[in-house]
Parts: structure tokens; sequence; C-alpha cells
């Protein structure tokens, strides 16, 4: 039995193969072959700073710690009820989803704990960051908008 294939089947076949980095072909809801980009939903939580450390004086009333706020983020388009939600997804993206980024800005040595929390996806990849700042200065410099709430 003769194990070969003609060159005209090999070449369709070579031809009809999609090509690493080609756009979608036009259809419903694809303008001009646009890839369609993942969702991003994130939802972020930001708690502290948290009540002081030192014992308060007898006249002092005490107070609580302020309670946590939480705000859904979605891009591509952005929204959700992030108030900043355009930079907020324009920091994600620059960081390709990284939430946490470098920064030179100089902080106030001042200790007043905050705490964040992210959880959700960024362009079909999972999210998913907590950490501690000293204070929200801090938090601003290394998180830019996502955290601006």
């Amino acid at each position: 039995m003769n194990t070969y294939f003609p060159a005209a089947l090999l070449a369709a076949l070579f031809l009809a193969a999609p090509t690493a980095g080609a756009t979608p072909p036009d259809g419903p809801g694809v303008p001009g072959g646009a890839a369609v980009p993942a969702p991003t939903t994130v939802r972020l939580t930001v708690s502290g700073p948290a009540p002081a450390t030192t014992a308060p004086s007898p006249e002092a009333t005490t107070t609580s710690a302020p309670a946590g706020r939480t705000v859904t983020l979605t891009c591509d388009p952005a929204g959700g009820d992030h108030p900043r939600a355009e930079a907020a997804c324009a920091d994600l993206d620059a960081t390709q989803g990284r939430v946490e980024r470098d920064s030179d800005t100089a902080c106030v040595l001042l200790y007043d704990p905050v705490e964040v929390r992210a959880e959700g996806v960024w362009q079909g990849r999972p999210v998913s960051f907590t950490r501690q700042y000293g204070n929200t200065c801090e938090l601003n410099a290394r998180t830019g908008a996502v955290f601006a709430f």
C-alpha cells in the first residue's frame, strides 16, 4: 500500500492551518477580526488603617478601626463600582495584571498599617493578592489607582 499524500492535498492542509498570531476572521461581535479581550473582574478590599496601638488616656473614648471597604473592578470596558475604574484598569494593564509595582516614591515613616486584598480574574488569568503596607502613602505608591477608593 502506498502511503504518500498528493501534493495538492498537502498544500490544502498547509494553507488551512491557522498561523501563530493570526487574528480570527470577521464574525458577529468581532469587528475587523480584532481579538476579544478575556474578561477582567477583581474584588478589591482595603482594611485599615488600624486603631492606635497605644493605650488611650482615661479621658479618651475608645474608637474602633475603620470598617473595610470593598469594590468590584471590571475592565474592557472599565466599570464596576470602583470610583477610578479607568485608571485602575490602566495600571493593571501596564503591569500585566500584577497588583503591585516598583516605586521610588518616598513616604513618611509613619506606621499606620493598611491591609489590602485582590481576588478575581485579569484577562482570563486568576488574581490573588494580599499584602499589608505600613501606611496609605506606601499603598498608593506601590499599587497606583488599583486600591484608590
